[in-house]
């Protein structure tokens, strides 16, 4: 078997152009041939520890005597080439797989070596003054963990980001209470923005603003509130706390608009007559006074599965009332 390695100091790490198959074989623990001249040496391996009384030369031939062969990133203490000596301890550390990904590459090494800047050395990478080390040099690499060196770099990346506008309201007595109308349309605004942004093999990991420059100003939305809590119509005066634009549709209490099933009563219990609508409760209570422009005064008595949100059925005595109204948009008022 042939074994190469780099002396430093005591310790040798072996490194061979192809990893063999790594194997502890039988230990001769008898005396070499003759009696003069042998020391007795302490082998200590990975997994057990071999005492015996050698002439052998140098610490390769004591491995060799033993039938320890070396493999990829194997340390040995003293190298290899140490001359024997008498209470000599030899160190047989077996080298294991550490993966590393280095700038986006992933592989794995063998080494002894625990240290993360040891290791890093042993694949024979060498860092530039920016790369990012995780875990950091000085720490000491757990059996499962991962060595990733990332190579930094930094750029300049412009953005447009909108301003929003804010909402004005202006009272308008001209204009129903409870109702609103918008007067001018907002429009956002616009800030280009130049940040220097911080890469790790490629991937964005952090940015920091430079420069902000307002393109545009943004413009408030202008929204008239209607104050006006009084109209007239056919000659009467209807003072209200509050106005809705609803969408409504007529009914009568025929068979033909509630059903088979229907007896001409409201779900409170009045008579499904002129006078009457049916709301959602959430909206408009039921028992609330109300005035519908061209249908006059009723009273919200009634609910509807298909009635939700801004929409009343309006109920006619007859069912051609019901189909010359059909469905209108509407302002419906809340009486005091």
């Amino acid at each position: 078997m042939r074994i190469s390695g780099l002396v430093e100091g005591k310790r040798h790490l072996v490194g061979l152009a192809i990893i063999p198959v790594m194997t502890l074989g039988a230990v001769c623990l008898g005396v070499l041939a003759g009696s003069g001249g042998a020391h007795d040496v302490k082998v200590s391996a990975w997994d057990r520890e071999i005492s015996l009384s050698t002439q052998a030369a140098t610490v390769a031939d004591v491995l060799a005597a033993v039938n320890i062969s070396l493999g990829p990133g194997d340390i040995v203490e003293p190298s290899l080439d140490t001359p024997v000596e008498d209470g000599m301890e030899i160190s047989v550390e077996r080298a294991r797989p550490v993966f590393l990904r280095f700038r986006g590459r992933g592989f794995s090494v063998f080494t002894a070596e625990d240290r993360v800047s040891l290791i890093l050395s042993a694949a024979g990478i060498e860092l530039e003054p920016d790369d990012v080390v995780c875990p950091g040099l000085d720490e000491v690499l757990s059996e499962s963990s991962t060595i990733r060196v990332a190579k930094v770099t930094y750029g300049e990346v412009t953005e447009e980001h909108e301003i929003a506008y804010d909402t004005q309201k202006r009272e308008d007595s001209s204009l129903e209470a409870g109702l609103t109308r918008v007067y001018n349309s907002g429009v956002t605004g616009l800030v280009e923005v130049i940040y220097q942004v911080k890469y790790e093999d490629g991937v964005e990991v952090a940015r920091e603003e430079k420069v902000r420059k307002t393109v545009r100003e943004p413009s408030p939305l202008i929204l008239l509130v209607g104050s006006l809590q009084q109209v007239s119509r056919g000659g009467q005066n209807i003072r209200f706390e509050r106005a809705l634009e609803v969408t409504t549709t007529a009914y009568c209490p025929c068979a033909k608009c509630c059903g088979p099933t229907a007896v001409g009563m409201t779900s409170t219990g009045l008579p499904a007559t002129k006078g009457v609508i049916a709301v959602d409760p959430r909206v408009i209570p039921l028992g609330t006074r109300v005035y519908v422009d061209g249908y006059g005064e009723a009273v919200a008595a009634d609910v509807g599965s298909a009635i939700k949100g801004n929409k009343i059925d309006v109920c006619f005595d007859t069912h051609e009332e019901a189909l010359a109204w059909g469905v209108k948009k509407n302002k419906v008022y809340i009486l005091r």
